[in-house]
């Protein structure tokens, strides 16, 4: 958001956090240790394939730990009167010192009195989960899951009206600090999030 405020961004994690990535360096360093050099160069194309399946199917994990760590949030730590909110191209400000509150979706961004939210409420989709018996009802199944998920998180979120008829209503999105968006610990993480939104949004439009 277009501000000369300026709020922490958490520290993102780095692909080496990632067990199966350890994993994958570490094959050739115990191939080497137990039957040496040669058999290290007799199996680099094995080693070069499997580890290379390993680091792909923990790509997926490691994207989501990457958002993660990709919220920023910031209650009135300091009492100076500002709440924030930021994550993926979508984020609020709220200024109580001018008695305002920023918006920003994506590519667009306004500015507005606090008397002009008329309503403020949150949305969590969850379609589920499918089980596949089999290797191909497997694939089929974790594909259909992934793109149930990213729906559900494109589509949940933050949702403020405001006496706006160009731009009524916005969307602002979360994405839990914990856990994945399509599990218990996340969506329950998620939900917590929202859940405190709701409470500054009440606390401080009920003072307004």
């Amino acid at each position: 958001m277009t501000t000369q405020l300026a709020f922490k961004e958490p520290q993102k994690p780095t692909v080496f956090v990632m067990k199966r990535v350890w994993v994958a360096l570490a094959i050739p360093v115990v191939i080497l240790f137990t039957s040496g050099l040669e058999a290290v160069t007799q199996s680099f194309v094995a080693w070069l394939l499997a580890g290379a399946f390993i680091i792909f199917t923990a790509i997926p994990k490691y994207l989501d730990k990457r958002k993660n760590h990709s919220t920023i949030d910031y209650f009135n730590e300091k009492n100076d009167g500002y709440y924030y909110h930021e994550f993926d191209k979508t984020s609020l400000l709220i200024d109580l010192n001018k008695r305002i509150i920023k918006l920003k979706e994506k590519n667009k961004e306004q500015t507005y009195p606090l008397n002009d939210i008329k309503t403020w409420r949150y949305d969590l989709k969850n379609s589920g989960k499918m089980i596949g018996i089999g290797i191909t009802n497997g694939i089929v199944a974790k594909s259909q899951n992934d793109s149930n998920r990213l729906k559900d998180a494109k589509n949940s979120g933050f949702f403020i009206s405001v006496k706006d008829i160009q731009s009524p209503e916005w969307q602002v999105r979360f994405f839990p600090k914990k856990g994945r968006f399509s599990d218990d610990v996340g969506f329950r993480d998620t939900e917590l999030q929202m859940k405190r939104w709701m409470q500054v949004f009440e606390q401080i439009l009920n003072k307004n």
